[in-house]
């Protein structure tokens, strides 16, 4: 898993990062896996080898589960009994998801129980429930016991009773960070204590400030209200905004002081980091809300790297629907149109919200207890436990949340602090970001056992580049485009293009570098060997500047070491009426099940006649001794002019030694 996880780091993490990594101590003391990830051999001294991690999970709050970020990972009408996904507002874009499809294959369990709008409490009871024996888990919490809700409900969205509200959960807050919120949190690290193997990392990923404080436009130039309820909001002023980002500073000073104190506890056998990727935003690109680039719509194409879900604060000739003093329920019917019109989303049509015989009440209320359970939160109820991906539509609760780029961001760091503490406990030098943005890899020479059929790369490659469309979303290229070929069969392979760790997802794709680029990895890798006269191709990876290609096959339970010529058998038993015939084969006819090659020639040596055809391929060909298996009926004494002589296999490149039998 070497080569794809280090692209996934941002190049500015050399000069940037602060991936908080701790001294080691040393003590005595479900989703399926994408088969484009390579797994490379196992070197115990190598911290960018990921092949350790077979027990994953993540815990934690609405950035852990992703809300918006994506597609959700199930429906309402969907979900299966007993799954959540749907409830929690888990979505396919989140950090987890991303690490998961870069871990790849060599996980073997991946436990993903965070969940929108949960408190420490309620991650405390997550991580209850986790099976054990965990050797990484990821998390992001304490966001919502600073009631997070409750200040974006005040003081950003519906900011209409003043600023003694706002002033007032902001109070609540910073009583909740100076006296319980730090006990909270370490209660987790004792939790996890009964779930990590030793040696077993955790990553305690931080918030990030969510403003640029550099002017007033964000108070003077953009309405960041979402419904008019007939009286001055409050702006979002510099002051304010620095507010915000004051708490989430204080917030991630709290958590490095957990993750010390955790590090330095002698009865823990594991390790943990504390990830700071809130700098990324705010120092390695234009990425948070209010930046003076911004335009106020969202996306933003003048401000193409922001790393946050926020409305569309523009003020257009039309504002005076959020605007002006709307008094009858006919015109706050009005607004909330225009409220979904803008978000092109359908969740708000079938909601609660819009259903409402009193849109604002229900908004307020809906905003106050979107965010369960924590003590003092204004909104807090006993009876009163609505999550934020109940309700109120995700497209809302999303806001002030990481939109794609900030999840891939989040996991780049998070795998970087990885990298960095695994570092520590194989006692190596960590690897630092390469100065270099070519890169070119193969991927026998990292031990992978996957190979696929070098013809049907070289017919298939430069049709993909030239079919080759942007992704749909704010990750753009950074979300890569690929496509599966000879799916089911031992020669499936995919091949990919990406936007690298240097690029914006912006970059414009180039076609003519994707076919020069794919042509090289395959025809250059893997020749002239040997050991490898059939010249099978393991694929490989080419990182040119904003781009990354890729070629990787699928298969790697074929035969190995790999095969040096085709083999396989063939019997044909006389029946009275009919022959029938069983062949098995290992190197030929690995892509077609058979119907361009072997039924082809079989038919044109027989004559036709040929029926009752079943072509399967082998799940592990090491174990059944051959990669396929046909059956098939012929008419009677076909076998010493079409089998025995080995006339047909012949001429699909193909060996069976004779055939046996009696037909």
């Amino acid at each position: 898993m070497k080569a794809s996880l280090v692209s996934a780091v941002p190049a500015l993490l050399a000069s940037a990062v602060e991936a908080h990594v701790l001294p080691t101590v040393q003590h005595g003391n479900n989703n399926s896996t994408p088969k484009e990830s390579h797994i490379l051999a196992r070197v115990d001294s190598d911290p960018t080898d990921f092949s350790w991690v077979k027990r994953f999970a993540a815990v934690g709050d609405s950035f852990t589960a992703g809300i918006g970020s994506g597609a959700p990972l199930a429906s309402f009408l969907t979900q299966a009994v007993g799954n959540n996904d749907w409830y929690c507002a888990r979505y396919d874009t989140s950090y987890p998801e991303i690490m998961y499809k870069e871990l790849g294959k060599t996980v073997e369990d991946f436990q993903y129980v965070a969940c929108s709008g949960d408190r420490t409490g309620d991650i405390y009871t997550q991580i209850q429930g986790l099976e054990g024996d965990l050797d990484l888990v990821v998390m992001t919490a304490g966001g919502n016991d600073l009631c997070l809700a409750s200040m974006i409900k005040s003081c950003v969205f519906l900011p209409f009773s003043g600023e003694d509200a706002c002033t007032s959960v902001i109070d609540i807050a910073q009583n909740n960070l100076d006296s319980i919120l730090k006990d909270n949190l370490m209660q987790l690290m004792e939790a996890l204590d009964d779930k990590m193997k030793d040696d077993g990392i955790v990553i305690f990923n931080g918030y990030a400030q969510f403003f640029n404080t550099e002017n007033e436009d964000c108070a003077t130039e953009q309405d960041w209200t979402l419904l008019a309820l007939g009286s001055d909001p409050l702006t979002l002023t510099i002051e304010r905004r620095k507010t915000f980002n004051n708490l989430v500073v204080q917030i991630n000073d709290l958590i490095q002081g957990v993750v010390n104190d955790t590090a330095a506890n002698s009865k823990y056998n594991w390790h943990i980091g504390f990830s700071n990727w809130g700098l990324w935003p705010s120092d390695g690109v234009t990425g948070q809300m209010c930046d003076p680039a911004s335009t106020g719509v969202y996306p933003d194409t003048a401000q193409p790297n922001l790393q946050f879900f926020k409305p569309d604060t523009s003020i257009k000739s039309d504002a005076e629907l959020k605007k002006r003093d709307v008094g009858g329920p006919a015109a706050k019917r009005e607004a909330f149109d225009e409220v979904m019109r803008q978000n092109a989303e359908t969740e708000l049509y079938n909601s609660r919200l819009y259903n409402s015989a009193n849109p604002q009440a229900e908004a307020l209320h809906m905003l106050d207890s979107r965010a369960p359970t924590a003590p003092g939160c204004p909104g807090d109820s006993a009876n009163d436990t609505t999550s934020l991906s109940l309700g109120l539509p995700n497209f809302i609760g999303k806001l002030f949340h990481p939109n794609e780029l900030g999840h891939y961001t989040i996991a780049s760091w998070a795998l970087q602090t990885i990298i960095d503490i695994r570092a520590e406990v194989l006692d190596v030098t960590a690897p630092t970001c390469a100065t270099n943005l070519d890169q070119f890899t193969c991927y026998q020479k990292t031990g992978s056992t996957a190979y696929t059929n070098e013809d049907q790369l070289n017919e298939k490659y430069e049709s993909f580049c030239k079919g080759v469309t942007k992704p749909a979303g704010i990750a753009g290229w950074k979300a890569g485009y690929r496509k599966t070929y000879l799916s089911g069969t031992p020669d499936e392979f995919v091949l990919s293009v990406y936007g690298s760790a240097y690029s914006s997802g912006e970059n414009e794709y180039d076609e003519d570098e994707c076919i020069n680029s794919m042509s090289r990895i395959i025809n250059s890798c893997d020749g002239n060997d040997p050991d490898n006269p059939m010249d099978w191709k393991f694929g490989g990876e080419y990182t040119r500047g904003n781009w990354v290609y890729r070629v990787s096959p699928q298969r790697d339970t074929r035969p190995w070491p790999v095969m040096k010529a085709a083999s396989g058998s063939c019997k044909g038993w006389y029946k009275g009426f009919f022959s029938s015939y069983t062949i098995t084969g290992s190197g030929f006819s690995d892509y077609d099940w058979g119907q361009k090659t072997l039924l082809k020639e079989a038919k044109s040596c027989v004559g036709g006649g040929i029926t009752h055809w079943k072509f399967t391929y082998s799940e592990n060909a090491v174990d059944d001794g051959y990669e396929w298996k046909a059956t098939f009926r012929t008419p009677i004494g076909v076998r010493r002019r079409c089998f025995k002589n080995n006339k047909v296999v012949t001429e699909i490149n193909g060996f069976t030694d004779g055939c046996g039998g009696n037909d």
